[in-house]
């Protein structure tokens, strides 16, 4: 079986211009989103960590958890690990770099309901070097077009945590970034309403590494304000995000959820340059 090729000449710019739509397969007609038992969780985040070790792709039994490769043209040395043409089983997507210059790993895993999301951790994936991105492949909420959902940030047992899980492993000292999107309109105080980022790590004691980030992410931004949860603000902490709670069963303590304002995902995607702080900072934080 082969999964679909992503063409991608330009790189970072190519996405930009095209869109989500055309770097992932629509949502309509997804079957219903792919659950695994704690066996099949434990095997699918092992081949993973094999995939994840360098030359580990070739050995890694993709197959046994329902994906396949396929190519990214345009993005050296990144392979796209999917679902066989045809299926529709929600599995996620997964962009693995096998030459990676980071331990940096970026997921988005509301693309489409959060807008910008995908989008922008694709272009983050390819300016940073990034190890590892992953996005979801069924949407958040059904629709006319697609009765089937799932949210992977509250769902533990999907292939999307069992990827989590095996990024971890094999990258112990790495970090993990999870992009959302809020409306500052719908926030209850006034600090989140005018925040562009809001950090956690998913747990009411964010680490040193979340509060340098934070402290780069302020200087690259002002006078725009960033936040940590819950030191700036009470709101938007991922205390209850399924990924958190995994990785810090696990011992893992690089795992950064970012929220971003409508306006800045906008910016960001439009301007290279203030992408370019965002991947900068992430990139520090990373080593």
């Amino acid at each position: 079986m082969t999964g679909p090729r992503i063409a991608l000449a330009g790189g970072a710019a190519a996405i930009l211009a095209a869109g989500a739509l055309y770097l992932f397969p629509p949502f309509s007609g997804t079957k219903t989103p792919a659950r695994i038992g704690d066996g099949q969780f434990a095997h699918a985040q092992n081949i993973f960590a094999s995939a994840l070790e360098k030359d580990g792709l070739g050995t890694a039994r993709l197959d046994e958890v329902g994906l396949v490769t396929g190519t990214i043209s345009g993005a050296d040395n990144a392979v796209l690990l999917s679902e066989p043409d045809g299926e529709c089983a929600g599995r996620g997507i997964y962009w693995l770099n096998e030459d990676a210059g980071s331990s940096l790993a970026i997921t988005a895993p509301h693309r489409g309901s959060d807008r910008h999301t995908g989008t922008l951790a694709a272009a983050l994936f390819l300016e940073t070097g990034a190890r590892a991105a992953g996005w979801n492949s069924s949407p958040r909420r059904a629709s006319a077009t697609c009765a089937e959902a799932i949210d992977l940030a509250r769902s533990k047992d999907h292939l999307f945590s069992a990827f989590t899980l095996g990024f971890a492993q094999a990258v112990p000292e790495g970090l993990i970034v999870q992009l959302h999107g809020f409306d500052g309109a719908k926030r209850e105080s006034f600090a989140a309403r005018d925040a562009v980022m809001i950090l956690s790590n998913g747990t009411n004691q964010p680490t040193q590494r979340l509060l340098r980030l934070a402290d780069d992410l302020s200087l690259a931004f002002a006078p725009q304000e960033v936040l940590v949860f819950p030191i700036g603000t009470k709101e938007l902490g991922a205390t209850t995000n399924a990924q958190a709670q995994l990785l810090q069963e696990a011992g893992f303590e690089g795992f950064v959820h970012i929220e971003i304002s409508a306006g800045m995902r906008a910016a960001l995607v439009e301007d290279a340059g203030l992408r370019g702080k965002l991947a900068r900072a992430l990139l520090r934080a990373a080593q």
